[in-house]
């Protein structure tokens, strides 16, 4: 090699070894820098020529990026850091408008809001990503209206804050747990109340257990032993209860009686006509199916009607006083007439004298005092008869009012559901219907969910056994309240009602009536206290229309999970208690949930490690806004790199392709992290340190030719 060529080899090395000072410089300033990617220099040879004594030859440097080696993950606490563990590069642009500006790769993942709204990294980048559909659906899926494939860098758009800066949830989902009272008393059903009217000289004002008396000749209602009350059910179920089962005495006015025309009138025994001979001490008895004999004796003067030990009589008041007196006997005097019968109509009873011919002088043969015989039917005499009847009977219930005097009995249908009619059997002598003062017509169920042939929960008509507000709120974030309400129909059976408390509020009442209904239907519970069936006016979706102008809603009713009870075989669903219930204790809310919320203004941003854009509001409400993709390249590091650490597409790296975060070939996101410089400043500064000494000998060979040729110069 000649000296020249030599000078040439050490200026090439020179050239060569500013390269790699000029590298770890770059390398050493960037090594804060988020995401940078260190430059390594290579070096090759520069042949100017061949043979051993007329060539040169030299070196020339390049550098490279080290793209794709990971750089060190740095936890930052900001909810918008993002690193990346993966060869992925996150898509940015210089200019946030659509169709403008050129896209970017970088791997600088430090975002921030700046004064537009758009998501920047130091550098000033934008973010780029998918922009969610309110079913957060990508660009491109099925059910988006933008059709744009998500392969394409066009599907992508700015991650900004303007288009979300509030949001409201309408309510579409309202879960309930509630124990309902397993004691709580039925709904009563229809029916009518047993009062008898003034007209009715001898039952006006009767008592619970005194006997009913018949037609008195006063042509008011005819009522007449053997006529039947008839009971009819919605369902067919007709009862019949039959009046009688009595003794009835002769009218003491008319026939002198033991010498008496008056009940307050004492006996006299000289004035008694015989046979009906009357002497002090004659007495009589008086038995039934179940009570043993009892005897009652005339005393003439200061009778004890009322002493059990006694039971004596002077006058036909004091005598029915004394029967009266005794447990499972009653007796009364109706219009001068004595009536005698045992506490329950059904059963024989017998009047026999002992002494004295008693009996015999009160028989009136068309009352047969002196027999009444057993019968097997619903029989019955008095108002409590009547109602130990009812209450026997399946279906039907009977309750007393004032059972002391001035009693009313109502009678009622079980079933809140079903229609009652009262009715005078086929062959009534009398009118039992008008003696009682019940209506003939069929009464109407007392609880109809519609409200048109009945009551029901939501007109306020019937009160519920419980109740309770749901707050929901329409797609405008306006609040409205809801009741869902229960009464108890039956055994294990509640009838349910949901309705606006302010029926204004909506637009679809499905009445049609103005009460606020939304929907109504049925519940059964199993023995267990589980859920058994929901019926289907409860489980489909409760359509809502609003007045405000908000969108309609549609609100499903999670109220638990119906089936058989545990232990059924082969059930295909097994009831649960996991909603409502139905033990017997007070009535406890677990819990009542919705979906929604009130309109609420955008608080903050946050990324979650699947690349979700989540935007989080002042009602506490979150929702995915858009998805951050990664691009990936079959050559990292043939990227072009650019100013503001990013990188372009080049013919050296190859096509990029989209992809989720997660997929094979791209990695992963941390969130609250940033990816350091891959740079590892000891091996800087030895590389340094390398390069200062070659240096340092290329230039000692400069001056080392340089004097030889000087020493050429002066030969």
């Amino acid at each position: 090699m000649s000296l020249t060529g030599s000078l040439f080899s050490a200026v090439s090395g020179l050239n060569s070894q500013g390269t790699v000072l000029g590298v770890i410089g770059d390398n050493i300033a960037n090594i804060s820098t988020v995401g940078f990617k260190q430059g390594n220099t290579t070096f090759s040879s520069l042949v100017t020529g061949s043979g051993s004594s007329g060539g040169g030859s030299g070196v020339i440097a390049s550098s490279r990026l080290a793209i794709d080696q990971q750089g060190q993950i740095q936890s930052t606490g900001v909810s918008t850091d993002i690193a990346i563990s993966g060869q992925g590069f996150f898509v940015v642009k210089d200019n946030p408008t659509e169709n403008e500006g050129e896209f970017f790769y970088t791997r600088a993942g430090s975002f921030r809001q700046d004064d537009r709204g758009f998501f920047v990294n130091s550098s000033g980048f934008v973010l780029q990503a998918y922009k969610l559909d309110p079913d957060g659906k990508l660009p491109g899926e099925t059910g988006n209206a933008d059709t744009t494939p998500n392969q394409l860098l066009q599907s992508l758009t700015s991650v900004s804050t303007r288009e979300i800066s509030g949001i409201a949830f309408a309510t579409s989902t309202v879960s309930l747990g509630v124990n309902l009272d397993a004691g709580e008393s039925v709904l009563a059903g229809s029916g009518d109340t047993i009062e008898p009217p003034a007209g009715s000289i001898g039952n006006t004002d009767v008592a619970a257990d005194d006997i009913i008396a018949p037609d008195l000749g006063t042509a008011f209602s005819s009522l007449t032993t053997g006529d039947e009350l008839e009971v009819v059910l919605g369902n067919g179920t007709t009862y019949a209860f039959t009046y009688g089962g009595y003794g009835e005495s002769q009218d003491i006015t008319a026939d002198a009686i033991l010498g008496s025309s008056s009940p307050t009138i004492a006996f006299t025994p000289s004035a008694a006509a015989a046979p009906a001979q009357l002497a002090e001490g004659d007495n009589f008895t008086i038995s039934t199916s179940t009570l043993p004999a009892v005897t009652f004796t005339y005393q003439q003067f200061n009778p004890e009607p009322t002493n059990a030990s006694a039971r004596t009589f002077n006058s036909l008041a004091t005598m029915a006083q004394a029967i009266d007196a005794v447990n499972g006997l009653s007796a009364r005097v109706v219009n001068n007439r004595l009536y005698v019968s045992s506490a329950d109509a059904r059963e024989a009873v017998t009047f026999t004298d002992v002494t004295g011919n008693i009996v015999a002088a009160l028989d009136d043969q068309s009352g047969d005092f002196s027999n009444i015989a057993a019968v097997a039917t619903n029989r019955f005499n008095t108002l409590q008869g009547l109602t130990n009847l009812v209450n026997d009977e399946a279906g039907i219930t009977a309750s007393v009012t004032n059972p002391t005097s001035d009693t009313s009995v109502r009678i009622t249908v079980d079933d809140p559901l079903q229609t009652i009619q009262f009715r005078n059997a086929t062959g009534n002598t009398g009118d039992i219907l008008q003696e009682f003062a019940l209506a003939s017509t069929a009464f109407d169920p007392i609880y109809n969910a519609s409200g048109t042939n009945g009551n029901n929960m939501s007109s306020g008509t019937i009160t519920p056994s419980f109740s309770r507000n749901i707050r929901v709120f329409d797609s405008l974030g306006s609040g409205h309240d809801l009741q869902i309400a229960f009464a108890k129909a039956g055994n294990n059976k509640w009838l349910v009602e949901v309705f606006a408390s302010n029926p204004d509020e909506i637009t679809n009442n499905i009445n049609n009536n103005g009460d606020g209904q939304l929907a109504s239907g049925t519940i059964l519970f199993n023995g267990d206290g589980t859920l058994s069936e929901i019926s289907a006016g409860l489980t489909d979706p409760i359509n809502v229309g609003w007045t405000n102008g908000a969108e309609d809603s549609a609100v499903s009713l999670n109220l638990g999970t119906p089936g058989s009870p545990a232990g059924t075989p082969n059930a295909t669903s097994i009831g649960l208690s996991d909603g409502l219930s139905q033990f017997n204790g007070p009535y406890t809310v677990q819990f009542v949930e919705q979906n929604g919320a009130g309109s609420g203004l955008l608080s903050s941003l946050e990324i979650d490690s699947e690349g979700f854009v989540i935007a989080n509001f002042s009602n506490g409400q979150s929702r995915r806004v858009f998805k951050i993709p990664l691009a990936a390249f079959p050559n990292s590091n043939g990227l072009s790199p650019k100013a503001g650490n990013v990188y372009q597409q080049s013919d050296a790296s190859g096509e990029f392709t989209l992809s989720q975060v997660g997929d094979s070939g791209v990695g992963v996101i941390s969130i609250e992290a940033l990816e350091s410089a891959n740079t590892e400043l000891a091996n800087e500064l030895t590389k340094l340190i390398v390069a200062q000494r070659a240096f340092q000998a290329n230039t000692k060979i400069i001056t080392t030719a340089d004097e030889l040729l000087d020493e050429l110069n002066r030969i």
